[in-house]
């Protein structure tokens, strides 16, 4: 019922014309809210600039920076100001999302609930916006509307106080979080969205809040050939070598890379790791359940008693099959390298060892993340 009889009172002032804002604002400096010199409508335009995300972040990544600071006056150059001298009923602030709220569920950000928060920035964009507000609607000091609850978008807060001096409504701190909500289209992305209004006791709609900025799926490109060796040689060894199950041969060291990368040079935690995920090809499959690495030999093969194993470049460390696996930050421009080394690995006892041609295959995908 507030609600109506708010609005009921906007109506009438409309229809009154040029007392329109006598009607609706404070008359003096001790309860109310008051334009000086003349009313309007006030935007809050906050840019973001570029950020980056992993092209296969999942939904409910961070994008960019948790909490990013932003402080912006109003483009119009309006000044509104609230006074309350503590006696009831006080002030209130709404804020009132004008952009659809993401209805689905979404990890916590940070350790913060998020779900309920998030507006979406655009049509099928992927990208969302969570916006805790600063000052004045933080409640740290005697100037500003008290939340109820976190000054998270959307909320209410209460000047239920006596102020001292005024709580100014001209400019706006806040902390903006990005949050991917679905499906990012391939190449770069520009938002620029009408998030949230404000309202105040006696004014209604006071201000509007807008986001805009870039977007970059920080990824690279898989050009040509991108193995050092293909095949990987690893080399000639006698069948008397193999003395044991688990016996590896001395690795050889590999390398893919990935040209073409872009990625955040700044970035201050929403970083893109390449992720490499190995499954067996043309005629290879993985020994056991794939995590020490080994895989059989292929198509084209006569030896026996053996396989191959995929090991990080330290010789030592398994590189599992059939599941991604991070391996580094991808550069910020030009060129990322992952080394790998591999080697035969004997998987049966010596007595089946059997001597010939030895050859392995496996496809790889790469992901960022």
């Amino acid at each position: 019922m507030n609600a109506t009889i708010r609005h009921l009172t906007v109506l009438t002032a409309v229809a009154i014309g040029p007392m329109a804002q006598s009607a609706v604002a404070a008359s003096d400096e001790t309860n109310g809210c008051q334009w000086s010199p003349t009313s309007g409508l006030m935007t809050f335009n906050v840019d973001v600039g570029t950020v980056y995300v992993p092209r296969d972040a999942r939904v409910g990544s961070l994008i960019g920076t948790f909490e990013r600071f932003a402080f912006t006056n109003n483009q119009e150059g309006l000044n509104l100001s609230c006074f309350n001298d503590g006696t009831p009923p006080g002030l209130r602030f709404d804020t009132s999302p004008v952009a659809p709220i993401f209805s689905g569920t979404l990890p916590p950000i940070n350790g913060k609930d998020v779900n309920g928060k998030v507006m979406e920035t655009g049509v099928n964009n992927g990208i969302g916006a969570r916006i805790l507000l600063g000052f004045p609607y933080s409640g740290e000091y005697n100037n500003e509307f008290k939340p109820i609850g976190d000054a998270v978008v959307p909320f209410a807060a209460e000047a239920n106080h006596r102020v001292t001096g005024s709580i100014p409504l001209t400019s706006m701190s806040s902390f903006v979080t990005l949050i991917k909500i679905g499906p990012i289209p391939v190449g770069p992305q520009r938002f620029s969205s009408r998030l949230f209004s404000g309202s105040v006791t006696g004014l209604s709609t006071v201000f509007n809040y807008n986001i805009s900025g870039n977007l970059i799926q920080s990824q690279c490109s898989v050009l040509g050939n991108p193995v050092s060796a293909n095949p990987v040689d690893l080399g000639t060894w006698p069948a008397s070598d193999f003395t044991h199950k688990g016996y590896g041969t001395t690795p050889t060291l590999f390398d893919i890379t990935l040209s073409d990368c872009e990625s955040d040079a700044e970035s201050d935690g929403n970083i893109a790791t390449a992720h490499i995920r190995l499954d067996g090809a043309k005629g290879s499959v993985p020994v056991g359940d794939g995590s020490d690495g080994v895989f059989t030999l292929g198509d084209g093969s006569d030896a026996r008693g053996m396989g191959i194993q995929i090991l990080l470049d330290d010789g030592v460390t398994p590189v599992a099959l059939g599941t991604d696996v991070p391996l580094r930050r991808i550069e910020p421009s030009g060129t990322t390298k992952l080394p790998f080394s591999a080697r035969f690995f004997q998987t049966e006892n010596s007595v089946d060892i059997q001597g010939g041609v030895a050859k392995g295959s496996l496809a790889f995908t790469v992901t960022y993340q």
